[in-house]
């Protein structure tokens, strides 16, 4: 019987990982008494996708070519795709902040400790149905500001 070798990979298990958005605006995603409404019993696949800082060319006289540097950090966009549920709690704090266009903040916590927050604003909402199925829903946000990823606290 052959060995069993444990696997050099590294990676995150996607299941159990908890998603939320705060019920009210705020201003700092790391705000203590924050008040959670729990993402995770609706949306399937939330994905973050990193902006582009904007290149600002410094090219002078005596450049030999073109010389950059990097403009502020632009975080990006996070959508998070899933079961349709009009009366779930994070999902109707999602409407209204498309309605109020004001901040929020969205946190997530994976399986092996480690997290990631973030302020947003919610762009848009859609949902779809196909015969013999699910009502789908999806909720696009604008990252504001500055995104944390933290890792897990050892004790």
């Amino acid at each position: 019987m052959a060995v069993q070798t444990p696997t050099k990979a590294k990676f995150v298990k996607t299941q159990g990982t908890a998603l939320s958005v705060s019920k009210a605006t705020t201003l700092d995603p790391k705000a203590v008494g924050i008040e959670w409404a729990d993402l995770s019993v609706t949306i399937k696949q939330p994905q973050f996708q990193g902006g582009q800082s904007d290149e600002i060319e410094v090219t002078v006289l005596a450049s030999e070519a073109k010389e950059f540097t990097v403009g502020l950090a632009d975080n990006g966009t996070f959508s998070m795709s899933g079961n349709w549920k009009a009366d779930d709690e994070a999902q109707t704090v999602l409407r209204t902040a498309r309605d109020d266009g004001e901040p929020r903040a969205f946190k997530s916590l994976f399986k092996d400790g480690s997290s990631s927050s973030f302020l947003g604003l919610v762009t848009q909402f859609t949902w779809d149905a196909a015969p013999n199925g699910t009502v789908n829903g999806t909720f696009n946000v604008r990252i504001t500001g500055a995104v944390s990823f933290d890792l897990p606290v050892v004790p």
